[in-house]
């Protein structure tokens, strides 16, 4: 039978793992093998821990104030009793007698005590209830380094885990993401609890990520767990960041949520946790359009409660929500003395960092100040993007803008109400195109995200069940290379927004006139930029402008379906009169200011999907949608082309038509189809010529869309795929169904494949953003290869082609088509 020292050491890591039931049997066997009072203080020290996390933290208490009112205490089992002692006032809230309780263990424990390692993890976790996560790190930094022995690799996994959160909360996400996912490792198999508390902070992550959806999905799953196990404390902790979460989409769930959180805090005594999540269900109140005095009175009562419990952070948070609801009421003297009282640096969260902005904008102009409201919007959104910068994934990037959408729509509505078209071009510029401005970066090829991408191509083209084991490593494999490709660094440059003048000159050289789509408040604008002359005109409202737009994308595929029979007559004409309505709002009032111009366009994208060259008024003129004014700039000139290689992917009727007729305009082409086909060759093809054309059936995924893809003989070519490439072709064809369509998120960034090409270095990209018929493609773009060839650039040629052609081309010109 196993001696009491080692029943002991079962014990703890029973309990450290969840395992209450097993700790506890341990414990009763050490104490029954030996009645060392050494052994039994540490059986009482182990006992007060399974008592705090079951929800009975008075007993703990008083076990371990016992042990220390013992005699004769040797200095580990005294410094034992010292730090768990500071774990239980930290779980009630204490946090004062915990970092005294702590400091007592540290100071006791000798160097390379493994329970030294426990100490400053606990210290650590107080520092961040404090809202200090460099000292938090420094701590688990060095319980990392304490625990860095063999048997001990679960407690030193939590301690690379907790810093991992720590970096979180320093805005360092690529730290926190690689930091938590190492320490994963080790601590998702080591136990249900673990798991579920990893999948707690990797939710977290997704929030600071911009993914508030799959944060929920997550949270709410690891409150599940939690919940099965009867560990109530861990389960309210888990509804309270749930509730946070919640908060900018749903703040009715999310107050619902908070309560239920501050009712489980209460009945495990935990006062601290319990203001907690009283303070997300007030902010939530304040979302949800709150402003009676009586609120004003509870949030200054729960902030006082909050500074009385070190909370800083989430007292600094309800402070400005208070200051908000002070300028709702048009009390802007009481909300200047609030916003004066809140302390904000670089220590302080991004998101609150930007909320800290929104709110003096707002009291800025609440006061007629419009000028300092948009110096308020302009430092916020610098701020956003020097975040955003340190990235290189496309898909970070793009969600992370969601948390300056407030600030975004701000910024373009104050300019909008002051009216002057170079105003409104510059905030058009600097909150629509909140990823266009980052500078795109090639991350490292990651061997990885190759072998993941592999596999999944095989997966995906067996088409497995749902619910099935195949079908759940398949969202492993997803969720493995989306990490994976977040980890990669960006530039950590910001381009500033061009100047209208330096636009106009352009515009003007290229016998070109900008238009940029503008939505704010549900009602669509549009700026006009000629080479001597700017305006901005109002187009109207967007609601019933959306529901025609739905309904042309339906149309356009129906027809695109049915070129023969009865139906194509009234489908065709029933397009015919949906494509001029939306062009009487959306193009009919800008004709006299276009003239016979190029049009560059800058859509919002609420507008996302339109297509444009077929509308009425733009049909047969050349236009191009760069991701923004400013990259327009930087992209225009194209190149002649020199290589070109055309792929045609496997069952399309007329693909191998369409890339054979279009390779005899060139003197050189280099042709794929049939067996060659592969994702491998096309790969090797793609790094080595200026045109890629891929021809082939294209799937677009809604909700990760770098998962879009073109089907190939072995597989579908992922979006992340385009990032392995060494070098990127100047002009991509995407002559595929469906790859020119888009997914809209929270900042309004509208992203799919057309734009993961961008980003990745094309210049110029040409896809459909709905159904286009074989025949269709196999003719147009076979002629817009001989424009090219004969020096015509992209967005010139596919003009032409339309005009030129029978039936709508639907294909659009993204980036710079000249």
């Amino acid at each position: 039978m196993p001696g009491a020292d080692d029943l002991l050491d079962r014990a703890r890591l029973a309990a450290s793992s969840g395992s209450y039931p097993r700790a506890t049997r341990y414990l009763e066997q050490a104490c029954a093998a030996s009645q060392d009072p050494y052994v039994l203080a540490r059986a009482e020290i182990t006992r007060a821990y399974i008592e705090a996390e079951t929800g009975d933290p008075a007993a703990a208490l008083k076990r371990c104030l016992e042990v220390l009112d013992s005699d004769d205490l040797d200095p580990v089992t005294e410094g034992k009793a010292w730090q768990q002692l500071g774990l239980i006032r930290m779980r009630t809230g204490e946090n004062e007698a915990a970092m005294e309780a702590l400091a007592q263990a540290i100071a006791v424990l000798p160097p390379g005590s493994d329970d030294l390692g426990y100490a400053l993890i606990n210290r650590g976790n107080v520092h961040l209830q404090h809202g200090r996560p460099r000292q938090a790190a420094a701590d688990f930094a060095a319980a990392s380094a304490e625990l860095d022995k063999p048997g001990l690799e679960l407690d030193r996994a939590k301690a690379e885990h907790n810093l991992g959160y720590s970096q979180l909360l320093l805005g360092d996400l690529i730290g926190a993401m690689t930091q938590i996912a190492e320490a994963a490792e080790v601590l998702s198999p080591s136990s249900a609890i673990n798991r579920a508390t990893v999948e707690q902070d990797r939710a977290e992550i997704l929030t600071a990520a911009g993914r508030p959806r799959e944060a929920a999905r997550a949270l709410q799953q690891a409150a599940t767990a939690y919940g099965s196990r009867r560990l109530r404390t861990f389960q309210a902790e888990c509804e309270l960041t749930l509730a946070w979460t919640l908060l900018r989409d749903d703040p009715a769930k999310a107050r619902v949520v908070a309560r239920r959180a501050a009712r489980r805090f209460r009945g495990q005594a935990s006062p601290a946790r319990e203001l907690r999540a009283d303070t997300v269900a007030l902010v939530a109140e304040i979302a949800a359009g709150g402003k009676s005095r009586s609120l004003l009175e509870r949030a200054d009562r729960l902030v006082a409660a909050l500074h009385a419990h070190g909370l800083v952070r989430d007292a600094v948070v309800l402070e400005l929500q208070g200051a908000r609801v002070s300028v709702v009421r048009r009390e802007l003297d009481d909300a200047r003395d609030r916003l004066s009282a809140v302390r904000v640096d670089m220590n302080t969260p991004v998101t609150t960092r930007l909320l800290w902005r929104e709110v003096r904008a707002e009291l800025a102009h609440a006061r007629g100040d419009a000028r300092h409201a948009r110096d308020h919007v302009r430092a916020g959104l610098a701020d956003l993007h020097t975040w955003q910068a340190s990235f290189g994934s496309l898909d970070l990037q793009s969600t992370l803008v969601g948390h300056g959408r407030d600030l975004a729509r701000q910024g373009l509505r104050l300019a909008l109400e002051h009216g002057d078209p170079a105003m409104v071009f510059e905030w058009s510029e600097r909150a629509r195109t909140l990823v266009g401005r980052v500078t795109p970066v090639r991350p490292p090829t990651d061997e990885q995200v190759a072998s993941d991408l592999t596999e999944l191509r095989v997966l995906q083209t067996a088409g497995p069940a749902p619910r099935t084991p195949e079908a759940r490593r398949m969202e492993a494999l997803r969720d493995r290379v989306r990490q994976h490709r977040w980890y990669a660094e960006g530039a950590g440059e910001v381009t500033e927004p061009a100047d209208v003048d330096q636009l106009q000159s352009a515009l003007k050289e290229d016998d070109a006139v900008l238009v940029a789509h503008l939505v704010v408040n549900d009602r669509v604008s549009a700026l006009v930029c000629a080479p001597d002359r700017s305006a901005v005109v109002n187009l109207g409202r967007l609601d019933g402008l959306r529901d025609r737009l739905d309904g042309l994308t339906s149309d356009l595929t129906m027809a695109a379906a049915h070129r023969d029979g009865p139906l194509a007559v009234p489908l065709r004409a029933a397009l015919r009169a949906r494509l001029a309505v939306v062009a009487e709002q959306l193009v009919a009032p800008l004709v006299d200011l276009l003239g016979d111009s190029r049009l560059v366009l800058t859509p919002s994208g609420g507008l996302a999907g339109t297509p444009w060259s077929l509308l009425p008024g733009l049909v047969g003129r050349p236009l191009t949608i760069p991701p923004s004014a400013t990259r327009w700039l930087e992209l225009r000139g194209a190149p002649q082309p020199g290589r070109v290689g055309l792929v045609a992917g496997p069952d399309v009727a007329r693909g191998p038509e369409e890339v054979t007729r279009a390779a005899f305009a060139w003197r050189d082409a280099t042709v794929l189809g049939g067996p060659d086909a592969t994702t491998t060759r096309v790969a090797e093809l793609a790094e080595t010529v200026d045109v890629l054309h891929l021809a082939g059936h294209g799937r677009h995924t809604g909700e990760n869309p770098l998962f879009s893809a073109v089907e190939l003989v072995d597989g579908p070519w992922f979006g992340y795929d385009i990032d392995e490439l060494r070098r990127t072709p100047s002009t991509v064809v995407l002559s595929a169904c469906e790859l020119g369509r888009v997914s809209v998120r929270s900042g309004e960034e509208a992203i799919g494949m057309s734009a993961a090409w961008l980003h990745a270095g094309a210049r110029t990209v040409l896809s459909s953003p709905v159904l286009i018929a074989d025949d269709i493609a196999c003719d147009a773009m076979s002629r817009w290869h001989t424009l090219l060839a004969a020096g015509t650039a992209p967005a010139d040629a596919l003009a032409q082609v339309s005009a030129e052609a029978d039936d709508v081309v639907p294909m659009l010109s993204f980036g710079a088509g000249w």
